[in-house]
């Protein structure tokens, strides 16, 4: 039984057995990768960032849309204006939804109909386009589906009709990465079969080697994948494709140092067993060196917050998985069929890598001219690098899908900005429908307004992103003033009667004098309360003036007040005085026994009514004055930029105008509220950046010092996110290029033995790489005339940069470290003895890169012309920089004696 076991341990049968169980589980248990990418792939933001925290205002609302997300539906008539017909259509289209709102999920049905103060925001300008907004919750189900039968359901008979939104946008993006994920896929292990098989002119081999790579791709995909299902492990939309390129470049690089070192064993006669063994010692140290290195590099990710970054620490994993597939899954099949592994074993001559061998010579023939002019060339490609990145999934979307043709139909017609908001959530510890508060509400909103590359906002108290007039001191004193006109035009009319009737006074006079006096009264009073508002409100005007014209403002009113008051008086004593005359002169008139007596306390009465008219009249000239007066100076208030001020009445607060915007601008319990800030440019624009910036900077000015002053604000939408991620990507790039430095560094010092020369390889490194990405970026806006790259195409050009580069420069230090001869004397053969090697990895490259720009999608060329251009120049510039930093290190000191201790 012992003796069993050892031959089947020796012929490698528990090995794969090992691979066939692990792939039976990877396959059975792997969550679906396309749903990984849809529902995990985007980059988890801070709890703490201004998104989230918008977003858990937005989840606590209330009014039945916490916790969803909006989509648009815009419906479009390309001929014009909507027709009479086509309003009809779309009325008839949201009607169906309003049916279906609980099979769809939708919360809240927005429409110029349902929001007439806001009918802007819902119909453009020239009339041909109209939007409604859907509350879609979030818990729905699937939203891919749930898109595509919306579609169906906003289709609408002779428009354009489209569904978009960021997520959407988003989404399809997504989408977009999965099919080219899987397309690449297949592509890759096809040209996979032909690197191997041209390299040993085989046919065994290399399907072998992509059976071999196929289970390590398989199993660890199923490791991340489960991993990030069932626990917090970070994912993102790339990891599928970059752990895909990393089996395929280290796999493939694997496997030829492998095969070729078995081939060599069987050519010196050894048995398949020995030379299998052989093959695999021979390479071990390489192997674990390279694949440790990439573990600690990959692993080493995990220890930054942002996830993307994050995520790919998960590559660790696929490179232990790798490096273990690479010594147990193709031994066994080398081990079983020996010399015929290399069917049909085509053998060519080999040829010395030449072109290595002339640069070699270059450096060593002029060290100083062959520095210079690597500089020379590749430096201004490195110098001229600019970070021109971009933030938006739409650039990586075709301009046909309906998500994007609706955001550009949305910005062709309502602005730029108009598809993709930015959403300002004000979050006060009181209630924000009072007048404090919506005085400070509409100073932002007036104030954001005016912003440069802001083209709108919308807000409580001007819901049209208009101010509403009715609302502001200017449009109520206007109405205050036609009030008090028509009072003083009143007033002298009676003073004029009053005149005449002071020379003609009778029964009949008296009776109408005492009737006009009497309206006289009420009008006064009714005055009085007027002028009692307009105190008020000229107190709350002349309070955003100066000190000033505060104290003279209020002086006039309550010097107008006390003179009316006492108008008010005079004339009341007069009514009641003509009230009594009258009443004894319709005695008098009827009894004719006290004629004498009461002609004679009517004529008492008469001088007594005739006095006080006189008091009167002189008492209303000084009204009437003053009156004018206060005409005068509350239509020159009303003119001025100090009326200009929101001011909301009782009465106006319960009005349906108002609440409708309440309800649609506050949350449930009235303590937060929303502004919807208009960019002048879309999301993707490089101008967003600074305009957010300066968003943030002029509400928190705003609101300091006031009643909102302690309100927690947050800020969400598709600028603000890219914003983030932005900030998130360009923070944490440079300590990741440090990290990778430093521990390839350590590792490549390690090896050499050396300080100094490592430090001269990895500059050239990143010389080349820097100057690869520039001439990348030049090569794509020439080809699209896109001059930007997707802010994910250095992370997924990184992976094959790095395992090939890593390779190169671990051979080289372990040449430098175990050289049998001086520095001098290893330069050329040591640095010329790598070029076949090169070859190789060169090829692997090319084909690689032509797998990228197979997949047709920007990302993926915009990388692959990153590490074509990348590697080929640091191919040509590695040996240059070798050997004439290399004869320097040697020749510089012996010149001068003092740098001999900076040798190494």
């Amino acid at each position: 039984m012992k003796e069993r076991i050892r031959q089947l341990h020796n012929h490698r049968i528990f090995s794969l057995l090992f691979w066939l169980i692990a792939i039976f589980v990877a396959i059975v248990m792997m969550p679906n990768t396309s749903d990984m990418i849809q529902t995990k792939g985007q980059p988890q933001l801070a709890n703490n960032s201004q998104p989230m925290v918008a977003r858990s205002m937005q989840n606590t609302w209330g009014r039945n849309i916490s916790g969803t997300y909006k989509v648009t539906a815009v419906f479009n008539n390309p001929n014009g204006k909507l027709s009479a017909a086509q309003q009809a259509n779309i009325n008839k289209t949201v009607q169906r939804l309003s049916e279906k709102q609980k099979t769809y999920g939708i919360q809240s049905i927005q429409t110029m109909t349902t929001n007439p103060a806001a009918k802007s925001q819902f119909y453009s300008k020239d009339g041909s386009t109209e939007t409604i907004q859907l509350a879609i919750a979030q818990n729905q189900g699937d939203f891919r589906t749930l898109a595509k039968q919306l579609r169906t359901q906003i289709r609408t008979s002779g428009l354009s009709t489209y569904l978009t939104s960021p997520e959407l946008v988003n989404d399809a993006a997504n989408e977009n990465i999965s099919r080219v994920t899987t397309f690449t896929a297949i592509l890759g292990f096809i040209l996979s079969l032909l690197i191997i098989g041209v390299i040993f002119k085989s046919l065994i081999a290399p399907l072998i080697s992509t059976l071999s790579m196929l289970m390590m791709y398989a199993v660890s995909l199923g490791i991340i994948n489960n991993l990030a299902d069932h626990t917090s492990f970070p994912y993102s939309e790339y990891l599928p494709l970059l752990t895909l390129l990393l089996t395929l470049v280290l796999g493939t690089l694997g496997h030829y140092y492998l095969f070729n070192a078995f081939k060599q064993s069987v050519a010196d006669g050894q048995e398949p067993e020995e030379a299998t063994i052989h093959s695999v010692h021979s390479i071990r140290n390489f192997l674990l060196i390279l694949g440790g290195a990439l573990t600690i590099i990959f692993a080493s990710f995990y220890a930054f917050g942002f996830s993307t970054i994050r995520a790919m620490s998960g590559l660790a994993i696929v490179t232990v998985v790798t490096i273990i597939g690479l010594y147990t899954i193709a031994p066994i099949f080398m081990q079983l069929l020996g010399d015929r592994f290399f069917w049909p074993a085509v053998d060519l001559p080999s040829q010395p890598h030449r072109f290595w061998n002339w640069m070699a010579r270059f450096g060593l023939w002029q060290p100083f001219i062959a520095i210079i002019a690597v500089l020379y060339v590749v430096g201004p490609f490195a110098i001229l690098y600019r970070d021109n990145l971009n933030f938006s999934a739409a650039k990586t979307v075709a301009p046909t899908n309906e998500a994007v043709a609706g955001m550009r139909v949305l910005n062709a017609h309502f602005g730029e900005g108009k598809a993709t908001p930015v959403t300002v959530y004000i979050k006060n510890k009181d209630r924000v429908d009072n007048e404090k508060a919506l005085l400070q509400i509409d100073n932002l909103t007036t104030k954001l307004k005016s912003m440069p590359g802001v083209a709108g906002v919308t807000s409580l108290t001007q819901p049209n992103g208009q101010p509403m007039n009715e609302y502001y001191v200017n449009t109520q004193l206007n109405q205050m003033n036609m009030t008090l006109k028509g009072a003083t035009d009143q007033l002298t009319q009676l003073q004029s009667d009053l005149k005449g009737n002071r020379s003609d006074l009778s029964q009949v006079k008296l009776s109408e004098s005492a009737d006009k006096l009497d309206s006289l009264v009420s009008r006064t009073n009714r005055l009085s309360d007027d002028t009692s508002t307009v105190r008020s409100q000229v107190s709350q005007v002349a309070g955003r003036a100066s000190v000033s014209q505060s104290a003279s403002a209020s002086r006039r009113v309550r010097n107008y007040q006390r003179l009316l008051n006492l108008v008010s008086s005079q004339l009341q004593t007069v009514e009641s005085n003509m009230r009594v005359l009258n009443d004894e002169a319709t005695s008098a008139g009827n009894t004719g026994q006290s004629v004498q007596s009461n002609v004679s306390d009517y004529a008492a009465q008469v001088s007594s009514v005739k006095s006080s008219l006189k008091k009167t009249t002189n008492s209303m000239n000084g009204l009437i004055k003053s009156y004018n007066n206060i005409y005068s100076y509350l239509s020159a208030l009303q003119a001025s930029d100090a009326a200009k001020v929101y001011y909301i009445t009782p009465e106006q607060l319960t009005g349906m105008q108002f609440q409708q915007s309440l309800s649609d601008n506050t949350s449930q319990d009235y303590k937060t509220t929303q502004l919807q800030v208009y960019l002048k440019h879309s999301a993707s624009s490089h101008n967003n950046a600074a305009t957010i910036k300066q968003l943030q900077a002029e509400v928190k000015t705003q609101l300091q010092g006031t009643s909102l002053g302690q309100a927690k604000v947050a800020y969400t939408g598709q600028p603000v996110v890219q914003n983030t991620v932005e900030h998130s990507v360009r923070t944490n790039a440079g300590w990741v290029m440090l990290t990778i430095g430093i521990i390839t560094f350590l590792i490549i010092a390690l090896i050499s033995g050396s300080v100094l020369q490592p430090i001269y390889w990895l500059a050239s490194l990143v010389l080349a790489v820097m100057g690869g990405v520039q001439l990348a970026q030049l090569t794509s806006h020439f080809m699209s005339g896109d001059p930007s790259f997707n802010w994910q195409v250095p992370f997924i050009a990184f992976v094959p940069l790095l395992v090939i580069n890593t390779s190169l420069l671990i051979q080289l230090a372990i040449s430098y470290r175990f050289r049998d001869s001086s520095l001098m004397d290893w330069l050329e053969p040591g640095v010329s003895s790598l070029g076949q090697t090169l070859r190789y990895q060169l090829f692997t490259t090319i084909v690689i890169c032509l797998v990228l720009f197979s997949a047709n999608f920007a990302p993926l060329t915009q990388a692959g012309l990153i590490i074509l251009f990348a590697t080929v120049i640091f191919d040509i510039i590695l040996p240059i920089i070798v050997t004439s930093v290399g004869k320097l290190t040697v020749t510089l000191p012996s010149m001068r004696p003092h740098l001999k201790r900076h040798a190494k």
